[in-house]
């Protein structure tokens, strides 16, 4: 299959190329040139999208398939009480969805029933539809700590969190997650205590060093986010907050930074149309903002930021990537950066940077047709005409 694209942007943040032609064969991306690149019968018969953008599908390193993005405190707090055949037809559910706003690869961080290995298995053998999934199957954290109560692995003391990381790895995990902290507090303005000692921390990370699997960590806070830098991470999940100096600490440290702003635009939302007690408006809105301008200051001094959206939080809906890139954006970054936060980034940060993520020759054919220009306009990322995934077409109805 040979594409006509209008424009299309490869997920490198290099220039765009116009009038280009995109070559699909068996499900990988096999060139990418002009017309005369390519045989004249081949030309002919290209499929037109020459009134379109083309460019890389999306990759969500931060989701949770097992929750959906309620925006209902109190019907939120049934969902972790389903039973395990009611969240797991849902999750089937939130894949799709995934798939549709174009997100052709999420990672999941955690989840009840490790339901996550079954989503990645199914979606690999063809029994789901969705977007290639990778998981960290349980999030690691200390008895009672945040996120304990979704399916967590709780671990006390260096020798069991050793232990937590060895099972996962057994399980196939495709990384480890670790909660170093809990949530946001919007009515004190901080992240509380860091759940994890520094002995536990440092046993987790050089575990799975030595097993060869990359850490993401939940951290929020100067400490947090300071102690997750120190054990050496993947990636830093969140990251709300912090200050300056913490800010070039990320910079420097090589880490790839996945901030989720819009669980904290959709909880600001909330807030504002309901009263409660846990989402003050002031409270999330100068949280969201001290938020922003950290992302903004660590991205002018060189930080790795990838979009990530945290899906399955309060209000953020399987597939929002696009919600994200728009924040991101609205940070600062320019439009070609915050796209390539969502496709060449990301590829590298979840550790498939040579197969996923960009339009190159030898990848995989993940690709979106889009209505518009995002680099002009970047809400035209949620234009989608077509998603592509191993060169199969979607329609987006």
């Amino acid at each position: 299959m040979l594409i006509k694209a209008g424009l299309l942007i490869d997920g490198t943040a290099g220039p765009a190329q116009s009038a280009c032609y995109l070559a699909v064969k068996d499900g990988l991306i096999a060139g990418v040139g002009k017309a005369e690149e390519f045989a004249a019968d081949q030309v002919a018969a290209a499929v037109d999208y020459s009134e379109y953008t083309v460019m890389p599908g999306l990759i969500d390193p931060h989701v949770h398939l097992f929750l959906e993005g309620i925006s209902d405190l109190k019907a939120r707090t049934l969902r972790w009480k389903e039973d395990k055949d009611t969240t797991l037809i849902r999750a089937v559910k939130n894949l799709a969805l995934t798939l549709k706003q174009g997100v052709t690869t999420v990672r999941d961080l955690g989840g009840s029933y490790e339901i996550n290995s079954l989503l990645k298995k199914a979606v690999k053998q063809g029994v789901a539809s969705g977007p290639r999934v990778l998981t960290s199957r349980q999030a690691i954290s200390i008895t009672g700590g945040h996120f304990h109560y979704a399916g967590g692995r709780e671990a006390d003391g260096p020798e069991e969190m050793i232990k937590a990381v060895r099972e996962q790895a057994k399980g196939g995990a495709d990384c480890i997650k670790i909660m170093m902290t809990g949530c946001v507090n919007f009515v004190r303005q901080d992240a509380g205590i860091v759940e994890l000692s520094l002995a536990e921390a440092q046993a987790v990370a050089n575990e799975a060093r030595r097993l060869k699997k990359p850490v993401a960590v939940h951290a929020n806070g100067v400490d947090g986010v300071r102690q997750a830098l120190v054990i050496g991470v993947t990636t830093l999940e969140h990251g709300a907050l912090i200050d300056e100096v913490t800010a070039d600490l990320i910079s420097e440290s090589g880490v790839y930074w996945i901030p989720t702003l819009v669980p904290f635009e959709r909880m600001l939302d909330y807030g504002r149309k309901h009263q409660t007690q846990t989402l003050p408006p002031g409270g999330i809105e100068a949280v969201l903002s001290r938020h922003q301008a950290m992302v903004l200051r660590a991205y002018q001094a060189g930080a790795k930021i990838v979009a990530g959206t945290d899906a399955g939080a309060l209000g953020v809906e399987h597939g929002d990537v696009w919600r994200e890139i728009c924040l991101l954006a609205d940070c600062g970054l320019p439009p070609a950066t915050a796209l390539h936060a969502a496709t060449g980034l990301a590829a590298e940060a979840v550790g498939m940077g040579k197969e996923l993520g960009t339009l190159e020759a030898g990848k995989r054919a993940d690709f979106l047709v889009l209505a518009g220009n995002p680099l002009t306009d970047i809400a035209c990322v949620r234009k989608i005409v077509k998603v592509f995934k191993d060169g199969k077409e979607y329609s987006n109805d």
